[in-house]
């Protein structure tokens, strides 16, 4: 039987914070893995008292990372956190495409499709290799081949998902590449995870299966692509620059992790 999945709200004066158990990450690394939903001082001063019950609570659970993404502008929250044992470990970019319908994309002879079940060992190997500029792998204090572990249980997992789609990326016979996707509201749809084999990294396939997952959407109707990405992975940066995405506010994202 399953236990509860953790949760923490303080609500204050002084300070608001909430707090959520990431259950994919928790599996990965046998310990509790929780993901800061809301972070907004109102009285830095003040929450110092206030941010022990948080502090309390992470003890109690026995957790062990604590993530926490900020908007680009909540200097003095990050400062805050920082000064409570919290490290700086990525800023992420959010490109966006609108207007997806009035583009002319050339149709390639790539295919996209549904992954099915004989898939996913080989879609899984592709994930467990394909990443290392995100903040599972950056993170010193974190070991990545647990970043590698969580990647390609994700996309496991999303090939069930009631929401997520994974899609695989096919030139004629060859496996290049996979999007884990999910339809929003208003014709949006956004990326979740985007990986092509790394095999085939570095051999023009990047702006081609790029360009066919636009003209696919464009088929299915949408109007907006967004995505996210770390800001040091320059190649996917300046590939989203080429193909005229603009960049949405960026985000701050920290890490807690209990000692050793």
């Amino acid at each position: 039987m399953h236990r509860p999945l953790l949760s923490f709200m303080l609500s204050t004066p002084q300070l608001r914070l909430s707090a959520r158990e990431a259950p994919w990450d928790t599996a990965v690394y046998r310990e509790p893995v929780v993901q800061v939903e809301e972070f907004e001082l109102i009285d830095p001063k003040g929450a110092i008292s206030d941010y022990t019950e948080f502090q309390s609570w992470l003890d109690v659970e026995r957790i062990s990372i604590v993530g926490c993404r900020l908007a680009h502008e909540q200097l003095r929250e990050s400062m805050f956190l920082e000064a409570h044992g919290f490290r700086f470990v990525e800023m992420v970019l959010h490109p966006r495409l609108d207007r997806l319908q009035g583009l002319t994309i050339p149709e390639d002879d790539l295919k996209i499709a549904p992954a099915d079940t004989t898939d996913l060992a080989n879609l899984q190997e592709i994930a467990e290799c394909a990443f290392g500029h995100e903040r599972y792998h950056v993170d010193p204090r974190l070991d990545p081949r647990l970043g590698d572990k969580r990647y390609g249980r994700w996309v496991r997992n999303s090939h069930h998902h009631p929401t997520q789609r994974l899609l695989k990326v096919l030139d004629g016979e060859r496996l290049v590449g996979l999007f884990i996707v999910e339809r929003q509201a208003d014709l949006t749809v956004y990326w979740h995870l985007t990986a092509i084999a790394p095999q085939w990294q570095g051999r023009g396939y990047g702006r081609r299966v790029w360009m066919a997952m636009l003209h696919h959407h464009q088929v299915e109707g949408f109007e907006t692509v967004t995505t996210t990405i770390s800001a040091r992975n320059i190649p996917v940066l300046n590939l989203y620059a080429k193909l005229q995405f603009r960049f949405m506010p960026p985000e701050m994202t920290f890490h807690w992790v209990r000692p050793s």
